[in-house]
């Protein structure tokens, strides 16, 4: 009876223990569910708001810390010192022991100073910026309105310096723009009253490939993705932790510890991307072949439009350019011909061409002498080595070595000659005289390699018409264990990373921490970064101030007339418009207009009107409703000749009699009557245009004289030349040479046949009538005209 119920004990106590252990997988899958369930939450809730704040610390490494120390007394290794004591001896290199002293310490010095010192004297000071910055952020996401916002504020506090700056953020997929107040970095830039306000950039060029997203799709796509991590550890990686006071006041009720690596994350993230890429491209993004087709014809078919405006508008800024080219090509060639051949005035041409001569058999003599001695060399090498302590199996490997073969001499160290040592280092990177191993990083040849095999190999298990889910993943996760095994480095060698996930009693993240640790190896830095994030609000978001939205202007018009819109002007100018094209402002616009007119009718007035109506149109719509097409053109009339220089545009007359009762129709009698900005604004513009035209005018009257390109070039450089400088008559014939030499030039480059002989016949008094810049000027009139 006692051993009958003493056997009922044990039996107890072993199913007790089995359910125990059932229990406890149980439990740790469903922790990892739990936690797959919380963060998916973010995906579930129409809006939620979040923050956080990021923490760096970068610090140096115990030897980094040692190395320092040893710096200020720098000592040559006891064994190089020896060395170098026989090479002296050897050579009969007579020193005093303090000539001696002061060359062994500046070798240990320029040793000390190597790559890694010399980046660690950087990375002092970025540490001292990064352990002393505060950075916070804070947002809100409304996936009903399709909008987020994104905040970043940072603090910088020193005793004797205090920056604190917040840049606000926002992104709307209704209006297809993205809002930033830039402002806040700098102030006082910004013009007084665009200081508070969001500039925007509008990316409605991209609406057509947006709306092809198939959003839940890639809603899903993202919640399978973000689950892997949590799905592929291991039990021992997966723990629950106490709570602390601070998460409980947030309504937490679990927290759930991920105890990873840095590289099994990243490589956890790359394999599922590569096996679900085709899917991501096909179902997701809706790029399938019929849309790539549709795509690609829209893009021949743009590709096959003629010139349109915008491009032929381009051709002054492309002349500019071509101008300044050739200008360089031409001064470079001048210094080679003019300079070279006539720096000696009695030399005549044939004894240059018997020196050239003479120079070239010299030349092909010393080159066969060297070649001659370094085939000797070689040889006198090979017998060397032939005779050396080498055994003959390393023979083939002499003129080349594969990876392998490197790793095998990093490792046994047998038998390794100098350029053995520097092939592997050139062509492999390795180092095969290194006595210390090798930290494996991120950025590691062989681990970077690795990846991409693993990677390549898990895309072909792909479907472009299925995702591929986190729990099919794990599977082929587990079939391909040792090549995954083998593309990370060493567990003792990897970046540790904590993930520390708290959650509430509805399952929903309220908080997520990310503490990551880097070993910089190279740099003797050891990197801590600490990302910690709330998510609050679940279905009840903070608003978007839509007040300021609507008050934002464009980055191109937000900056016109402040400080920093010459700086970024050429930038925002070409941004690309809705419509695919590039993107040209407005001034850029009525620049371009203004020269047309004026080329078109050389008349201030008639340029003015055209330009005062379109900027009237683009800032004042609907005060150009109100009006008819003849009333505005009367309004312009009176602008223009109200806010011209008398030198430009003075009428007369009947012309003025016409204005001043223009005036009286429209109440412009007074200056108060007048919008200045507007007026003085177009007559800028219009004065630039006829400034940087005039020469294109005068290249057209030229033509009218002359029937050949060169002969205008030729008169125009004359003209211009002439109206700064004085040639005395008896340099005249000299200097219509270099005229005729320079308008040569112009037509050869036109034609792409420019050569340096083309200035050969010059000499050091013609280019004294070359004026290099007066050339660009007038190379750059000729092109404008269409001159070839």
């Amino acid at each position: 009876m006692q051993l009958s119920k003493l056997s009922l004990c044990l039996l107890g106590l072993s199913l007790s223990a089995c359910s125990t252990h059932v229990v406890k997988n149980n439990t740790n899958q469903d922790v990892a569910q739990r936690a797959v369930q919380g963060i998916n939450a973010l995906y579930e809730y129409p809006s939620f708001d979040y923050r956080g704040q990021v923490r760096v610390q970068l610090n140096k490494t115990h030897q980094e810390q040692r190395n320092s120390k040893d710096a200020a007394t720098p000592q040559l290794d006891p064994t190089v010192e020896k060395k170098l004591e026989q090479y002296l001896k050897q050579q009969k290199i007579q020193l005093t022991p303090v000539q001696k002293k002061e060359l062994y310490q500046t070798l240990a010095q320029q040793n000390s100073s190597n790559f890694n010192s010399f980046v660690g004297m950087g990375a002092d000071v970025v540490q001292s910026i990064l352990n002393d910055m505060q950075i916070q952020y804070d947002g809100t996401v409304n996936y009903r309105q399709k909008m987020a916002s994104f905040n970043i504020e940072t603090i910088y506090k020193k005793p004797n310096l205090s920056v604190e700056m917040r840049i606000p953020t926002v992104i709307d997929f209704n209006e297809y723009k993205f809002y930033a107040q830039i402002f806040s970095l700098i102030p006082y830039l910004a013009r007084p009253e665009d200081q508070h306000k969001y500039a925007y950039y509008d990316f409605s060029k991209f609406k057509n490939e947006i709306s092809r997203v198939d959003t839940k799709a890639f809603v899903e796509f993202l919640k399978q993705s973000g689950a892997t991590s949590y799905i592929l550890s291991p039990t021992e990686q997966i723990e629950t932790l106490k709570l602390g006071a601070a998460e409980k006041q947030l309504g937490g009720v679990e927290k759930i510890r991920l105890n990873t690596s840095l590289e099994e994350l990243l490589l956890q993230a790359n394999l599922y991307s590569s096996i679900n890429r085709e899917y991501f491209v096909n179902s997701v993004l809706g790029l399938n072949p019929s849309t790539l087709e549709k795509i690609s014809g829209e893009y021949e078919t743009g590709a096959k439009k003629p010139l349109n405006e915008s491009t032929a508008e381009d051709t002054h800024v492309n002349s500019a350019e071509e101008a300044s080219d050739a200008m360089y090509k031409l001064y470079d060639a001048v210094n080679k011909t003019a300079y070279a051949i006539h720096k000696e005035n009695d030399t005549q041409p044939e004894e240059s061409e018997k020196d050239a001569i003479d120079y070239a058999n010299t030349a092909t003599e010393i080159a066969q002498a060297d070649q001659y001695e370094d085939e000797e060399e070689s040889a006198e090498a090979d017998d060397e080595y032939d005779n050396g302590d080498v055994d003959d199996e390393s023979e083939d490997v002499e003129k080349i070595l594969t990876e392998q073969q490197c790793q095998d001499l990093a490792k046994t160290k047998l038998n390794t000659r100098f350029g053995d040592v520097e092939y592997c280092d050139y062509h492999y990177e390795i180092d095969v005289l290194s006595t210390q191993p090798e930290k494996s990083s991120l950025f590691d040849k062989e681990y970077i390699k690795k990846n991409a095999e693993i990677s390549a190999k898990f895309a072909t298990f792909g479907n472009k018409d299925h995702l591929v889910d986190a729990n099919a993943f794990k599977q082929l996760w587990i079939q391909h264990q040792a090549d995954i095994d083998a593309s990370l480095p060493p567990k003792s060698q990897r970046n540790p990373m904590l993930v520390d996930l708290v959650l509430d009693g509805k399952g929903r993240a309220v908080k997520v921490d990310y503490d990551i640790g880097m070993d910089l190896g190279e740099l003797n830095r050891k990197l801590n970064v600490k990302f910690d994030m709330q998510f609050l609000n679940y279905g009840n978001a903070s608003k978007v101030d839509s007040q300021a939205l609507k008050e934002a202007k464009s980055f191109a018009e937000i900056f016109n007339g402040s400080l920093i819109g010459a700086a970024v002007g050429g930038f925002t100018k070409r941004l690309p418009d809705s419509s695919g094209q590039t993107y040209v402002s407005l001034n850029e616009r009525l620049d371009r207009l203004a020269e047309q007119v004026f080329l078109q009718t050389n008349a201030y007035d008639q340029t003015y009107k055209a330009v005062f109506i379109a900027e009237l149109t683009a800032k004042k719509p609907d005060l150009v409703k109100r009006y008819s097409a003849q009333d505005l053109q009367e309004i312009a009339t009176v602008y223009a000749y109200s806010y011209s220089d008398e030198a430009v545009y003075n009428p007369k007359g009947a012309a003025l009699k016409q204005i001043e009762a223009l005036k009286k129709k429209h109440h412009l009698e007074d200056d108060h009557q007048y919008d200045d900005t507007l007026g003085n604004r177009v007559n800028g513009i219009v004065t630039d245009a006829m400034k940087s035209k005039q020469n294109v005018l005068d290249i057209q009257k030229l033509q009218k004289q002359y029937k050949t390109t060169e002969a205008i070039f030729a008169q125009y450089y004359m003209q211009q030349f002439e109206a700064e400088n004085t040639v005395e008559k008896e340099q005249r014939a000299e200097f219509l040479k270099t005229v005729n030499v320079l308008s040569k030039t112009y037509t050869a480059f036109k034609k792409n046949k420019f050569n340096d002989q083309l200035v050969a016949g010059l000499n050091e008094d013609s280019v004294e009538f070359i004026d290099y810049d007066l050339f660009k000027k007038v190379y750059q009139a000729l092109s404008d005209a269409q001159l070839k």
